[in-house]
């Protein structure tokens, strides 16, 4: 792919089940996914009753996208998988974890998640708009 049509394509997101037997690639990525990155902290007061902030560890990352699935062809997407399969996807797949990976020229990540929201409904031209929410799973046996 030459840089001029990277560029221009914007970001990726692929979502993989079961160690990577199934695989989806998000569709449409708007050009508004939002990142959180929360810092634990806490609140204390000290002897002179000044409030003191204590950082702690940083959170869980979170992504949120909001976008649409279409439900035929649009020549301008390219070949893209419709919206009854990525429903699907999401709706069998929803107690899993998962694994994210986001590709762009500024952002990179690869991490394993679970859904934590995903709502759907039908649009008047058929495609569906989504909501979808993740969180990232850390392993308690420490596998990434």
């Amino acid at each position: 792919m030459s840089i001029a049509k990277y560029i221009t394509s914007g970001m990726e997101i692929y979502f993989s089940a079961d160690n990577n037997k199934e695989i989806l690639r998000i569709p449409y990525v708007p050009p508004d996914v939002d990142f959180s990155s929360p810092l634990e902290f806490e609140l204390f007061e000290n002897h002179k009753g000044e409030l003191l902030t204590l950082s702690g560890e940083e959170g869980l990352r979170q992504v949120t996208l909001d976008s649409w699935f279409p439900s035929k062809f649009y020549q301008w997407l390219g070949s893209v998988t419709l919206a009854p399969t990525c429903i699907d996807f999401f709706t069998r797949n929803r107690t899993k974890t998962l694994r994210i990976v986001i590709v762009s020229l500024s952002i990179r990540l690869n991490m394993l998640c679970k859904i934590t929201d995903f709502t759907y409904r039908k649009k008047n031209n058929g495609d569906i708009s989504y909501s979808l929410s993740i969180q990232e799973y850390i392993d308690p046996h420490g596998k990434r």
